[in-house]
């Protein structure tokens, strides 16, 4: 094995090197083209006079060597060569897959010399290649420059993202205006190659004992990655040309902030890491509210918090998920089993567990999983929370909602009260250490103002106050625009916002408050509140202190992100979360066939849920009218209580209001949710059920209620 790791080791020199020690470019492609031919001669069994040659055909017949591993290694080269200056890779992933044609093809022809078939093995193998060849590439920049002035491996994505990137007309070139801007560049690549030598690390204790000489390139690719760390990331310090960097020295400047010195992997403790060490275990509960292809965001919202729960570390049994699994095999969702979450996102339904699909989708199922009852819970696959003293809990909740509810796509809807009472209930078990809620919804700061105690041990934030609108943001036609394929949003503002600042960011660093104050300043769309709502905090504030890591757990891949990285800074297009429907059928109408029938049938769906909309507003406003008088009815139905005060003072009132309603006037639909202030107030202020009927009755007597009847498919209370 050693001898073939020399041989292949050889050619990987004198293909490097090919471009660099001849006189003119056309003779280093020259070069490797002959480098091409020959490998097709070692594999006929020619012999070539040419020491590197001679040693690859003889350790190829005596080891079986994959012919492909090698040319691809030199096809790489090749196609490097033929670049133009000036040209560069877009994204990282591009650099990543150059790294592992011609660094990780030595280490997989390495293990084939040795008879080694592991698959742990082969992952290592490329995670390494991965990172000693996106480091040697970084340290090579300043030779490159150097000797045609371009940057040809940085990545125009990164170089545009810290400022090197100059455009001339329809051309652009990377300049070094700031070399703090390329120090930056460099960290972000560095990063990546951190991640991989994690990922190497992480698979150590599978590899078979026999794989790990060869793998032991990670070594010098680690002291590369320390070397670089002590020089700020400035590839041009002349301490990186001399060679290696020793262990001393300080931290630089800009990385004070970050609380270490170093890249790190995640098995080297940081000294100054969490006063509090986590103990008990993390649960979570994710609850997609809706149903529906125009409802897409809500399942993407759910699907996207599982994935980022999962890269923390939290176990599949101890996370719960709610959501109707309607959307990733609906015949409009152009990407058939994939969900994504972000115009450029990757697929976040890959791997979610089904909990709770379906019909079993409902509010009872959710409270008997927070209460850990198993006994209570119809359908799905049983699970529950059940959690112990010492446990912490995450909830995260992704719908439409209105004054005191939020949705459920099996009625009835989620009622205020009773959710704090199922949290109350939990408290009083004992089978919690605490709990942190994030609630992205219309009008959903009503579900706790007034009524969510501060000594539950239990943290919320909300997407909006007790009266305004959440929204839904990455639609057609807004910047950045979802794939063209898509007719529907991708997501919504405040969960993109806490998620997307979950990614970006060291969770064992930053606090709940911390993440509160980004999500608040992006969901308010910086300021604007047009476009953008009051992210709010209920409950046990003083939790907000602590770690995030303790709710979301732990990606190893952040453990070097910067705290303020910037990259959300930008305002988002949006959309009114209740105009969604309307939005996502307009765009399915412009999209048809003209004069088709489909365009007809789409159009009749949008007049008659403006038309449904039109009979539920008037409804109400009639019932108003009725009750109070013309003056005074739309005074009394649209007041706001005061801060501090519940929606209601009688839950089991207002629940009655709408079922008389509803009976009367049809459902209310996810539309219908924004009028519960009204049945509320008409509650408030004394009115009797008998005196609902009447007004009921007379505000939708003749009304053909059709589908829309309740009995179909229940009450909302």
């Amino acid at each position: 094995m050693r001898k073939a790791a020399f041989a292949v080791r050889a050619l990987n020199v004198e293909t490097a090197r090919a471009m660099d020690v001849a006189s003119d470019p056309r003779i280093g492609l020259m070069r490797l083209v002959w480098w091409q031919e020959a490998i097709d001669k070692i594999y006929a069994n020619k012999s070539i006079e040419h020491p590197t040659a001679q040693a690859l055909l003889s350790v190829v017949h005596e080891n079986k060597i994959s012919k492909g591993w090698l040319k691809r290694s030199v096809e790489a080269r090749i196609n490097d060569a033929r670049k133009e200056i000036g040209d560069a890779p877009e994204k990282i992933e591009d650099l990543e897959k150059y790294a592992e044609d011609t660094m990780s093809t030595n280490l997989y022809m390495t293990l084939q010399a040795g008879g080694i078939r592991s698959t742990a093995a082969d992952h290592a193998a490329s995670h390494i290649g991965k990172a000693s060849g996106l480091l040697l590439l970084m340290k090579s920049l300043p030779y490159h420059a150097n000797r045609n002035r371009h940057f040809s491996y940085i990545p125009t994505e990164v170089a545009a993202k810290h400022g090197l990137l100059v455009k001339h007309g329809d051309q652009a070139e990377i300049h070094l205006d700031s070399r703090e801007g390329l120090s930056e560049a460099v960290f972000e690549m560095a990063s990546v190659a951190n991640d991989h030598l994690q990922k190497a690390r992480e698979l150590a204790s599978t590899v078979p004992a026999e794989a790990r000489p060869v793998l032991l390139p990670a070594v010098p690719a680690q002291v590369l990655l320390d070397s670089l760390r002590r020089v700020n990331f400035d590839v041009f310090d002349p301490r990186l040309a001399r060679g290696i960097l020793g262990g001393g020295g300080r931290a630089a400047a800009r990385l004070d902030c970050w609380d270490s010195a170093a890249i790190r992997l995640p098995s080297e403790k940081d000294k100054t890491e969490d006063a509090v060490e986590q103990s008990g275990t993390t649960w979570a509960v994710l609850v997609a509210g809706s149903n529906g292809y125009g409802n897409y965001r809500h399942q993407a919202d759910v699907c996207h918090a599982y994935q980022i729960l999962k890269k923390g570390g939290l176990k599949e049994q101890n996370i719960v998920v709610f959501m109707y699994d309607d959307i990733a095999m609906h015949e409009m969702n152009p990407r058939k089993g994939i969900i994504i979450n972000h115009p450029q996102g990757q697929d976040v339904y890959a791997g979610v567990p089904k909990d709770y699909t379906g019909e079993h989708v409902n509010a009872a199922n959710l409270y008997a999983v927070l209460l850990g009852d198993k006994k209570a819970v119809k359908g799905g696959t049983g699970k529950v929370v059940a959690s112990k003293p010492n446990d912490r809990i995450f909830l995260f909740y992704s719908d439409h909602g209105g004054p005191g509810v939020l949705g459920m796509p099996n009625m009835p809807f989620l009622y205020a009260m009773d959710f704090i009472n199922v949290l109350k209930k939990k408290h009083a078990s004992g089978s919690y250490k605490e709990m942190v809620i994030y609630v992205e919804a219309c009008e959903s700061g009503s579900i706790f103002e007034g009524i969510m105690p501060s000594d539950l041990n239990i943290y919320v934030t909300t997407a909006s106050n007790a009266e305004e609108n959440s929204f839904g943001t990455y639609c057609p036609g807004m910047n950045p625009p979802p794939p063209p394929e898509y007719i529907t949003c991708l997501g919504d503002l405040y969960s993109v916002a806490w998620m997307e600042d979950s990614e970006r960011h060291n969770l064992k660093k930053e606090t709940i408050k911390e993440q509160y104050q980004t999500v608040k300043e992006r969901t308010s769309n910086f300021n604007n509140y047009n476009i953008g709502s009051h992210v709010m905090q209920y409950g046990s504030k003083n939790l907000t202190e602590e770690k995030l890591y303790l709710y979301l757990g732990f990606d190893p891949a952040s453990v070097n992100f910067l705290p303020n990285n910037g990259q959300l800074e930008q305002h988002m297009e949006v959309v009114n979360q209740r105009d969604a429907e309307i939005f996502f059928m307009w765009q399915l109408y412009k999209r048809s066939e003209h004069g088709s029938e489909k365009k007809r049938e789409i159009l009749k769906q949008i007049r008659e849920t403006m038309n449904h909309r039109n009979h539920i507003d008037g409804s109400i406003k009639f019932i108003g009218t009725f009750l109070y008088g013309p003056k005074n009815g739309a005074t009394v139905l649209n007041s706001v209580r005061p801060l501090g005060l519940p929606l209601v003072e009688d839950w089991e009132c207002l629940k009655s209001m709408v079922r008389v309603f509803e009976t009367h006037c049809g459902s209310l639909t996810q539309y219908g949710m924004k009028h519960m202030r009204a049945f509320a107030n008409i509650c408030n202020s004394g009115v009797s059920q008998a005196q609902m009927e009447e007004a009921s009755w007379a505000a939708c007597d003749g009304h053909d209620l059709g589908h829309l009847h309740p009995s179909n498919k229940g009450y909302s209370a």
